[in-house]
């Protein structure tokens, strides 16, 4: 898909619903990602750049930090924003009225521009979950961008539990979505603020609930569990992609949220996709020495693989007859293979040249790969030039880690 940036400056003012100070926000055309400006420090939008994800998301670069991005963030990923500039005059993203439906309405009437710039989507490609305490992510592939989200609250009197599905587009974000607005419990709110937590909170701004119901008009009579999808939206714009998948999300919160994105990006199963028949035009082993069956993410400095591991497998006759278990040179093989699959995609003009293993150094193994294992592969480069390539490689299981450390390769 087309990336796509606003077509002029936007301005929001208000006041931050955690610092209570207030903050002007400017919107830029941009085409160079997403960027937010503040103090002459420019913070790209980037997991390495949060330092905080408790009730909200912080972004901090240079002893400058920049509070409460996600509902903004929100908007530009249903509306399919990923190059603008943020600039932020103040401490915190003015909440407004607690939801993004402000932001979303103000930026669809300022109007967006279409780059030439492609935008690859994150299509999940294998089913993924992960779990942080008692909260729980499931995400399958789809070929839709579908949220399912629970919250439970096992011992409040009145907000037991809450369930949404929503599959998210333009129409049914700015209909269901956006304009479910934060909330707190009335009980926590003292503690809250004695935290520097929820200071300009108030009953325009977000939903209070007490242990007999909520304080205000809630704008839905589940507009709690709907703020939580509007906030995991907002924190999938740390991919820089759009994705594709279905999600199942049970007790959430920022933290879970990130690190799912996390595990996402680290597991790499967001494409694209290299099958067989490419991966053969690309390097020369055959069978029985083929060891690479699909690539499920490449990028410039990364490529995840997988091998599935069958009983059919020749090395299986003889390592061992009573207990197959693949050698752990081959894993190595599989894992360098993988580098030079990653190596003729990004240097396609050296198809005549050859990548040459000549070292490996602090590999460890770690477990076993059995018949029936589907083994990932992921190689890392760290160093590539005209004549030496370095990775650093991993390969695991369903059962964790198997084999890790670098590789190094001569192009002869």
């Amino acid at each position: 898909m087309k990336s796509k940036t606003i077509k002029d400056k936007v301005v929001f003012e208000g006041y931050g619903i955690h610092t209570n100070s207030f903050s002007k926000l400017i919107l830029e055309p941009y085409e160079n990602g997403i960027v937010f400006l503040k103090d002459n420090v420019e913070i790209p939008l980037n997991l390495e750049y949060i330092s905080q994800t408790q009730r909200r998301i912080v972004l901090k670069k240079d002893n400058v930090q920049i509070e409460t991005i996600e509902h903004l963030l929100s908007v530009l990923n249903v509306l399919g924003i990923f190059d603008i500039k943020i600039v932020l005059e103040g401490d915190e993203i003015p909440i407004l009225d607690g939801s993004s439906v402000i932001f979303f309405e103000k930026i669809k009437e300022i109007g967006l521009v279409e780059l030439e710039k492609e935008i690859l989507e994150f299509k999940l490609l294998e089913p993924i979950e992960f779990y942080l305490n008692d909260s729980y992510i499931y995400a399958k592939p789809s070929e839709k961008f579908i949220i399912n989200y629970a919250i439970v609250y096992e011992n409040h009197s009145f907000l037991k539990s809450q369930f949404f599905r929503i599959e998210i587009n333009e129409e049914n974000y700015y209909n269901d979505v956006a304009r479910a607005r934060t909330y707190a419990f009335e009980e926590e709110v003292n503690e809250l603020r004695s935290k520097g937590l929820g200071k300009g909170g108030n009953l325009e701004n977000a939903l209070i609930i007490s242990k007999n119901g909520y304080l205000n008009e809630p704008r839905f009579l589940d507009e709690p569990v709907r703020h939580k999808i509007l906030d995991l939206i907002g924190d999938l714009m740390f991919l820089n992609r759009p994705f594709i998948g279905e999600i199942f999300c049970i007790k959430g919160s920022h933290k879970l949220h990130i690190e799912f994105v996390k595990k996402l990006l680290n597991d790499g199963l967001g494409g694209p996709i290299i099958d067989i028949n490419e991966i053969k035009s690309l390097i020369p082993h055959r069978y029985p020495f083929l060891l690479v069956d699909k690539v499920v993410h490449l990028d410039e400095n990364k490529i995840v693989a997988y091998k599935n591991v069958s009983i059919n497998e020749e090395f299986f006759n003889g390592h061992f007859p009573n207990y197959p278990i693949m050698p752990g040179v081959l894993i190595v093989e599989a894992l360098a293979q993988t580098g030079a699959i990653w190596y003729y995609k990004f240097n396609p003009d050296n198809r005549d040249k050859l990548p040459l293993f000549i070292g490996i150094e602090d590999v460890k193994f770690k477990n076993q790969v059995l018949p029936g294992d589907k083994l990932y592969l992921e190689i890392r480069v760290l160093r590539s030039g005209s004549r030496f390539i370095k990775m650093y490689g991993r390969a695991w299981t369903e059962r964790g880690i198997c084999c890790e450390g670098s590789l190094i390769a001569t192009i002869k």
